[in-house]
């Protein structure tokens, strides 16, 4: 076993947790604080589970794309292109797939009960999406990528009147394109 690619990994994996578990408890502390009903995140699990995977393709595609050499041409797409390439990929290259998938899910979980359980909730989807943009601000255009995402969710959110339907997308994008990134993307 080669011990520095162990160590980045396992350091990558504590930062996630942490940050990930920082985030869910700062959602439950909110949740209580205002007085949001957080819990039972749905009524109605399959048709969540159904409807979070479906929306879940549309921002799938626009990622397989986006790191396509399609994309280098464009001014803004170029640059976050290099970005996801040379720092996400990088970043992920020592993970496995089960650490990949149990990532997705925390994210997924943690994230999306804060920006759409919570901050939605009490000040809603602008301001959720914004702070949910400054939480994945690595540049200027991964940062409004971020926030347009965070708008899609929020407005799905809303739709339906779930706060599951968000975070089944969000683990679903997170691990596919996770995936797509570590496996087919050439550097």
């Amino acid at each position: 076993m080669n011990f520095a690619v162990f160590y980045s990994r396992y350091k990558l994996l504590i930062f996630t947790f942490t940050i990930e578990g920082v985030v869910l408890i700062g959602a439950l502390f909110l949740a209580r604080l205002f007085g949001i009903k957080i819990f039972p995140l749905t009524t109605n699990i399959f048709r969540d589970v159904l409807i979070g995977t479906f929306w879940a393709l549309l921002p799938l595609v626009f990622f397989v794309f986006l790191v396509s050499k399609k994309t280098d041409d464009i001014p803004i797409m170029g640059s976050l292109r290099k970005t996801i390439i040379t720092d996400i990929k990088g970043l992920f290259s020592t993970t496995t797939l089960i650490e990949i998938c149990l990532i997705s899910i925390l994210a997924g979980f943690a994230e999306e009960l804060l920006f759409r359980g919570v901050i939605q909730v009490k000040l809603g989807i602008l301001a959720a999406s914004i702070l949910f943009g400054f939480l994945h601000f690595l540049t200027p255009a991964y940062g409004i990528i971020a926030i347009i995402m965070g708008l899609y969710i929020g407005i799905l959110s809303h739709i339906y009147q779930s706060v599951f339907i968000p975070m089944q997308l969000h683990c679903i994008y997170d691990f596919g394109a996770l995936v797509y990134l570590k496996y087919f993307v050439k550097t």
